[in-house]
């Protein structure tokens, strides 16, 4: 696996943890805006992440 590939999953792992604060802030103060931007946010990493493993992968069954 690719050091780039590597940086690239831990940093949208990573945007999780934002995610996540994101979405509990947006309940506490019962904002309905906040909470689907986090949402919409949150489907971008996981869109991220299925690409990122996509990618491995290819990169596996290329070498293999």
């Amino acid at each position: 696996m690719e050091l780039r590939t590597l940086f690239r999953f831990g940093g949208q792992a990573m945007a999780v943890t934002g995610i996540v604060k994101s979405l509990r802030q947006a309940r506490a103060e019962d904002d309905k805006l906040k909470m689907i931007d986090a949402i919409v946010h949150g489907l971008a990493i996981a869109t991220a992440l299925a690409l990122i493993v996509r990618e491995i992968k290819q990169q596996r069954e290329g070498s293999g």
